[in-house]
């Protein structure tokens, strides 16, 4: 009976452990974070369908309101506080319309968590190539992003970028 115990107890401690450090929330942020940039990503070799999906793909990472700031401030397409439905509309048009958007090389710098709300600092090489092979996105971007748990589920309320060269 004892050798089967303590075998049992030393597997049931390390999965208590895992289980602790996986959902700690910095951890859970920096999971949402790597998985909202994978779903943002449109391949050149992507058909129609999955272009479509896209937009869809990124609004269980998105908060109701999510309020941008590029690097010269709010745009005319993405200026201050957006619905989360406006957000998936316009990446689906994006999707749709581009040769190809990638983000790829993504470092967390700092993930810091204050009761429900995280902020993540962020870089990754982003590339968005249009058809007539123009790149408004070409090279580096630093992110500040705020996350708020909201019913239980980290979504991204906030994102503040500005870009650097290579």
């Amino acid at each position: 009976m004892r050798r089967l115990l303590v075998p049992l107890l030393v597997i049931l401690t390390l999965s208590g452990v895992f289980f602790w450090w996986w959902t700690r929330p910095e951890k859970v942020v920096v999971r949402r974070t790597a998985a909202l940039f994978e779903a943002a990503n449109v391949p050149a070799d992507s058909g129609d369908l999955a272009r479509s999906t896209r937009g869809p793909a990124l609004e269980g990472f998105l908060a109701p309101q999510v309020t941008f700031e590029g690097p010269e401030g709010p745009t005319d397409e993405i200026g201050g506080s957006q619905s989360r439905d406006s957000i998936v509309a316009m990446y689906s048009g994006l999707a749709k319309y581009c040769r190809s958007a990638t983000i790829q090389d993504l470092q967390i710098e700092s993930v810091t968590v204050s009761g429900d709300e995280a902020q993540v600092i962020a870089k990754a090489d982003a590339i968005i190539e249009l058809p007539n092979d123009e790149r408004p996105v070409d090279g580096i971007q630093n992110f500040d992003l705020t996350w708020k748990k909201i019913d239980g589920k980290w979504l991204m309320e906030k994102a503040k970028w500005s870009e650097s060269s290579r």
